[in-house]
């Protein structure tokens, strides 16, 4: 996070999503970042060439405070789909049935759309990077990386956007909000898709996932990792050593720890308040594991829908909200929007403070737990996952 204060642009690490857009809207080179030992970034500011114009404090995601009290109102009316690709090895490899993906190609090959901002793989820490893909570049699948769970900053290349007709851009909610802010006049109709995301995570996230599975991640970051794919939930690859993802995510995503910081502050999980066209997320609670996978479709726009429609290699089957439900999670995002007013440092009612309070102690506690044993057996974390949720006791 960025803020403008005595003259000066100063960074605030623990309100920081990890967007990277800062950087890119900067006209004079003033914003640098410095890799922490967590993976996640520093901004660097030089204040001797920042000429105080305050763009990357105005498109910096976390400076929107949104009002969540009319947040749910809508869910019952949406459009749900499971979808996947018709093609069962591009299912199979990807995450989740591979719509992601299949909307970032086919809206490119079939012409739909003539530009489209999202992820591509590389090789190196963070394995993935900001892209602007039109016809003469349109990506394989493999150049697409599945699911990404360390932080990527993934605005920072947005400036190789060039002026489109219809510009389909590809990120979480707190990206997309970056993006709006930094894209006006690229394009004649942007359509955005949001990756529902409730935390993302260090890199000690997938150093203890290496731990458990007996290899490590060496301090020069020089390692291979697969987040997702081979079947749905799928699987999590450090080295040669590999996790099937329901057993890797408990800990992590189920106890919420080493969560970004800045993600306490955002409870726009869905995306609606950057105003995406359609959210995509995994059928957790609603579909068993199994060898291809399907993505929970979330249809918010007609101009979402209409994209969808357009794409003959997906598959969409339609599901009423009530078959969805479970796997929306909406009192556990609804218990994330409570807490935002404490993380953000405002005044909260003492039965915010005490969850606010009990949820850092929490963390901190269970942290301290796995990272000093980190080679038990898998039954040992599941006993973890058991315990009672302190945050969601006192929120009920």
């Amino acid at each position: 996070m960025l803020r403008y204060n005595d003259d000066k642009i100063f960074f605030d690490y623990l309100h920081c999503q990890q967007c990277g857009i800062c950087e890119a809207v900067c006209s004079k080179q003033a914003i640098s970042f410095r890799l922490l030992e967590n993976g996640t970034h520093e901004v660097v500011i030089d204040h001797e060439k920042c000429i105080r114009c305050k763009r990357c404090v105005n498109c910096c995601p976390a400076n929107k405070e949104e009002d969540y009290r009319t947040y749910f109102d809508g869910f019952h009316a949406k459009t749900y789909f499971l979808g996947y690709n018709t093609d069962n090895r591009i299912r199979h490899e990807s995450s989740s049935g591979g719509v992601c993906k299949t909307i970032i190609i086919e809206s490119l090959r079939t012409g739909i759309a003539d530009g489209v901002y999202s992820l591509k793989r590389t090789d190196a820490y963070p394995f993935a990077e900001g892209e602007f893909y039109a016809k003469d570049n349109i990506p394989d699948y493999g150049d697409i990386p599945n699911s990404v769970y360390h932080s990527v900053l993934a605005c920072r290349n947005i400036n190789k956007i060039r002026k489109c007709k219809r510009l389909v851009v590809v990120g979480t909610s707190c990206q997309l909000r970056a993006m709006n802010a930094a894209l006006k006049g690229k394009a004649e109709e942007v359509i955005r898709v949001c990756i529902f995301c409730k935390q993302q995570k260090t890199l000690d996230s997938t150093r203890f996932l290496a731990k458990i599975m007996g290899t490590d991640i060496p301090e020069n970051l020089k390692f291979s990792t697969r987040y997702r794919g081979i079947g749905w939930p799928g699987i999590v690859r450090v080295n040669e050593s590999e996790l099937p993802w329901n057993r890797a995510a408990q800990i992590p995503f189920g106890r919420r720890l080493w969560t970004v910081s800045g993600c306490n502050v955002c409870g726009d999980s869905f995306g609606t308040d950057a105003d995406a066209d359609i959210t995509l997320m995994d059928p957790w609670k609603i579909r068993m594991p199994n060898e291809l996978g399907e993505t929970l479709t979330i249809v918010h726009t007609e101009r979402g829908e209409w994209l969808l429609e357009q794409l003959p290699s997906l598959t969409l089957e339609r599901k009423d909200f009530e078959e969805v439900e479970p796997a929306l999670d909406l009192k556990d995002i609804w218990r994330k929007q409570q807490l935002v007013p404490f993380f953000r440092g405002q005044n909260c009612s003492d039965k915010i403070i005490k969850a606010g309070k009990a949820e850092q102690w929490q963390r901190a506690m269970l942290t301290s737990i796995v990272e000093t044993l980190p080679r038990m057996p898998i039954i040992f974390y599941r006993a973890l996952c058991k315990l009672p949720d302190l945050r969601n006791k006192i929120l009920k």
